[in-house]
């Protein structure tokens, strides 16, 4: 099966493909790649703490016996019923063994009881283990990359829907504003939103999430953190920049997740004189942005917009540009790149 993508993930994972024997998840997004091995063991095997039935190994156990992988996927249960084997690697030393298992399910020699999981970190194209997996009949390699905004909207949405909720729209827009592109934090994010409004079980009928809903559940947390950052680097505050960083990071928010509150606190700030130049008043002008300025907010937000006028605010945005360019291409650490763009604006902001 080669590589899946787009909307041949979302069909794999709907329904499970009795002639995929063995699956491969990699990719930077280690929530997201936990989240869909569960999903398909759980096709397998109802309890993954059974002894009997539910297996993980290790790249040390497999580094003197490759054959092992395809071992244990053929055997049978004492207690009946179909296998999952685990296997968490490192990358490349799982490739033989994975290649022995590979091999024996495409020739029909080798005849599996249940499947067969590896999780990956981040994989190139180059990979022996993606490559295996990529070209086998019986395999399928399952990437998992960094959620967009429409990726979390829909699993918001998703989630939601299934405790029968439903987002107002400003309300959903704020929470796509907040959360990042780490799967793992924004679906636990997402999930402590839902239990604040109240599971479909202790509610008489279906309900919506407000924008005072998603302030009162996220904004304390993930988002507050990275407001904070986005807050320090406008207002031209170093050393509260240097707090909310720190702050940011002990939460949990990805380095391009606090790239992208910066990106979203100064497009706002563009967005807004925009229509300043078209004639609005600051607080007009503030109100007519999508969501509005928080009320509290609103004197902080209008010293702002005259601190960063014409081309002051260009060369901010095209730094936020260049740095998410930078962290994605260049192989340094996103970590160090972000924080050096945001200490940098907050300089900026300062003189």
């Amino acid at each position: 099966m080669t590589a899946l993508k787009g909307k041949a993930i979302k069909s794999f994972l709907a329904t499970r493909d009795e002639t995929i024997a063995a699956v491969l998840i990699y990719g930077p997004d280690s929530g997201l790649a936990r989240e869909r091995a569960l999903k398909i063991a759980g096709w397998v095997v109802e309890d993954l703490k059974d002894p009997f039935n539910a297996l993980e190994l290790s790249d040390a156990e497999l580094k003197d016996e490759p054959g092992r992988l395809a071992d244990e996927i053929a055997a049978l249960s004492f207690a009946g019923g179909e296998r999952v084997i685990r296997l968490r690697t490192s990358g490349e030393t799982a490739a033989k063994a994975a290649q022995l298992l590979l091999d024996g399910l495409d020739s029909g020699h080798l005849k599996p009881n249940g499947m067969v999981i590896i999780e990956a970190g981040d994989l190139s194209p180059r990979s022996g283990l993606r490559k295996a997996f990529e070209k086998s009949k019986r395999g399928a390699a399952l990437p998992c990359y960094a959620d967009g905004p429409a990726d979390v909207r829909a699993m918001a949405q998703e989630a939601a829907a299934a405790e029968d909720l439903r987002f107002d729209a400003d309300a959903l827009d704020l929470a796509v504003a907040i959360l990042g592109e780490d799967h793992g934090i924004s679906r636990a994010e997402i999930d402590k939103l839902i239990l604040y409004k109240g599971p479909a079980s202790l509610r008489s009928g279906p309900a919506s999430i407000s924008l005072e809903d998603v302030r009162a559940s996220l904004v304390d947390g993930l988002g507050d953190a990275m407001d904070d950052t986005a807050a320090a680097c406008a207002d031209g505050a170093p050393a509260r920049l240097a707090a909310a960083l720190h702050k940011a990071s002990a939460a949990g928010a990805s380095p391009i997740g606090l790239l992208r509150a910066l990106q979203r606190n100064f497009a706002r700030l563009k967005n807004a004189q925009d229509l300043m130049d078209g004639g609005e008043s600051a607080a007009s002008a503030m109100k007519k942005l999508r969501p509005p300025v928080f009320f509290a907010e609103e004197r902080a937000f209008e010293n702002r917009l005259y601190k960063w006028r014409g081309p002051k605010l260009e060369r901010a945005l095209r730094m936020l540009v260049d740095a998410e360019l930078d962290a994605k291409t260049t192989g340094a650490p996103q970590r160090e790149i972000v924080e050096r763009a945001a200490l940098a604006l907050a300089v900026m902001g300062s003189r």
